[in-house]
């Protein structure tokens, strides 16, 4: 229970810049940086797919 002394938790203080996911998610880098993994996650999911279907379709042409 608070003690009435007028602080909320869920502001920050004067002057100290907030922390966390919020804070986070307003940087350009976090974007930046989550762009070139997804990036190189469909990237990477595709080729090994691709690889995949190669295969399935080598087997099936030798059966």
């Amino acid at each position: 229970m608070s003690g009435g002394d007028g602080v909320d938790d869920d502001e920050p203080a004067e002057g100290v810049p907030a922390s966390g996911w919020r804070a986070a998610a307003r940087d350009r880098r976090v974007w930046a940086i989550l762009a070139v993994v997804a990036f190189l996650l469909v990237c990477c999911c595709s080729a090994a797919a691709g690889t995949l279907l190669a295969l399935s379709a080598g087997l099936f042409a030798a059966g």
